[in-house]
């Protein structure tokens, strides 16, 4: 297909203007990655405590979430629950199982998990 000097200055512009978004778009990438690398450096150093009486915990493990590792403390909960019988209703608790997912370092995993199995051995 023979192209007319016209086609041949837009074919040309479009050339430009992709060379010019795909350096764009990497640049973009690039600062998206460091401020998401900034993001989790602060959110695995981040201090926090477990009230671990007050949560009912019964485990704590390292898993994946959403591409993350995850520190996960399972834990029971006390819900009520309303029973009906004939027209009289009560209302009565159940324990159900939640979790709860924090984003840590390995360090603070361990310091959790070392928390955890001390808190066992004193409730015994």
């Amino acid at each position: 297909m023979i192209l007319g000097f016209a086609d041949k200055i837009k074919l040309s512009n479009l050339k430009v203007e992709n060379e010019s978004l795909r350096k764009e778009n990497s640049h973009l990438k690039s600062v998206a990655e460091t401020y998401q690398k900034r993001l989790n450096e602060e959110m695995n150093n981040a201090s926090f405590a477990v009230d671990w009486d007050a949560m009912k915990a019964f485990s704590v493990e390292r898993n994946w979430n959403n591409g993350f590792p995850t520190t996960i403390i399972g834990y029971m909960l006390s819900e009520p629950a309303v029973h009906t019988e004939g027209e009289e209703q009560r209302v009565t608790y159940k324990d159900v199982v939640r979790e709860w997912t924090l984003h840590c370092s390995p360090a603070k995993h361990e310091e959790l998990v070392k928390e955890f199995t001390s808190w066992k051995v004193k409730k015994k």
